[in-house]
């Protein structure tokens, strides 16, 4: 949910809280205020009578207005209160019922007790409370459009530079080698963002800049003494006066040497794919590729006697970096030859939706989905590196591909499914 969003809620939510209970409030006010002018305006009937009666030593006449009416009641010894209530009565002239404000009081005429009955009609106050609170909800209605209005476009407004700062980082880019585009605002909450976002921004390109430039001089300074050492152990191993140990003894080193060559090679790659360098990208035919590094490796296959089935889509083209999809099939193709089995077999599949690689191999010793991981081999007494299946998961990540590892003895099988 964003921002704006739920602040808007959050705020009409409470404003409507607030105008409910502050218009309950109202209408108990001037319900309160009408009635008690009421009320007063019976007092003043009550005063007037009390006023004739001691003045004439009679009861004034009884009279019925539309709006007033009063009577006299001779009361038989019992005594009654003065009480003034609301009730409805069914009114002839209306034909309807109405409410009625009535005063009811004792008087005494010449040693008799009467009972005195003053009531009013209460209709035009509750109508004017109800025409009070009809135009109280109206603004109230019409209040919280214009709030819901102002918030839409005021507050989308205000937010503006929030939302062209908040873009600008989704489209950042190292690789791109482009500073941020900070608009200028007034705000001074956004305007310390649009700093502390530049300043991060510029960071992070001098640490990208530094890590780049120490990953590439790492490891051309790495392979240039390997590449003097396997020289000088060839001349080595070419000598004349070479025991049988100290040929074993070189034939290691240079193995080992081989092997630092590799590893430093795949980390760069990982690095390199970590840091974005391969965001070019073109429409490439897996195909084409995959038919091609089998080619490459016919004889690796034909010495290891392994049977390879080969089923492969022509219309298989995906849009990806050509270096990138040559890495990510040569890794799956290497792998099912390198850790296969004399006489075993291959089968690779490539539809338009999926690659599917099978090929016998020793029991794994470890969980096939930990395969993905940097230096994690399937037997420990393997000579791989342990970071193929680490590259080709890196590469399916950056392209949205899913991939999958599972052991069905004796298969193992890798399949990709493209996006």
């Amino acid at each position: 949910m964003k921002l704006l969003t739920k602040y808007n809620r959050v705020n009409i939510i409470a404003t409507i809280i607030a105008l409910l209970v502050s218009g309950i409030c109202y209408y108990f006010f001037i319900r309160y205020e009408l009635i008690s002018q009421l009320d007063k305006d019976l007092k003043v009937e009550e005063m007037e009578i009390i006023d004739y009666v001691t003045l004439h030593r009679t009861l004034p006449n009884a009279s019925s207005y539309k709006d007033q009416k009063i009577g006299f009641e001779l009361l038989n010894n019992e005594p009654i209160n003065r009480t003034v209530t609301s009730k409805d009565i069914f009114s002839r002239e209306e034909n309807e019922k109405i409410t009625i404000r009535e005063l009811v009081f004792p008087v005494q005429v010449m040693d008799k007790n009467f009972k005195v009955m003053i009531s009013k009609s209460q209709q035009e106050t509750n109508d004017l409370i109800q025409s009070i609170l009809l135009i109280t909800f109206t603004i109230v209605i019409a209040l919280l459009l214009v709030l819901s209005i102002i918030n839409r476009f005021l507050l989308n407004k205000l937010w503006q530079p929030f939302n062209a700062t908040l873009l600008q980082l989704k489209q950042f880019n190292l690789t791109g080698k482009k500073e941020l585009q900070l608009e200028q605002t007034r705000i001074n909450e956004f305007a310390d963002l649009n700093l502390a976002v530049g300043i991060m921004s510029n960071r992070v390109n001098q640490d990208y800049e530094s890590l780049k430039s120490f990953t590439e001089n790492a490891s051309h300074e790495i392979q240039t003494p390997l590449a003097i050492i396997q020289s000088k152990l060839e001349l080595l191993m070419q000598s004349e006066n070479l025991e049988e140990e100290q040929g074993r003894n070189l034939q290691s080193i240079q193995e080992a040497c081989t092997r630092l060559s590799k590893l430093n090679q795949s980390l760069v790659l990982l690095t390199k794919m970590d840091n974005q360098q391969f965001q070019q990208k073109e429409l490439i035919n897996a195909g084409k590729i995959i038919n091609r590094l089998i080619k490459n490796y016919e004889e690796l296959i034909t010495v290891k006697q392994i049977t390879i089935a080969i089923n492969l889509a022509e219309d298989c083209d995906l849009t990806m970096n050509e270096m990138m999809a040559d890495i990510l099939f040569s890794n799956l193709v290497t792998n099912a030859i390198k850790h296969n089995i004399a006489n075993g077999t291959i089968d690779v599949t490539l539809t338009r939706q999926q690659l599917i690689i099978r090929n016998t191999g020793p029991d794994l010793s470890t969980n096939p989905a930990e395969l993905f991981e940097r230096f994690k081999k399937g037997n420990q007494g393997s000579a791989s590196l342990g970071l193929g299946l680490s590259i080709v998961k890196k590469i399916c990540e950056q392209n949205n591909f899913s991939v999958e590892y599972r052991f069905e003895k004796p298969l193992h099988i890798v399949s990709i499914q493209f996006s």
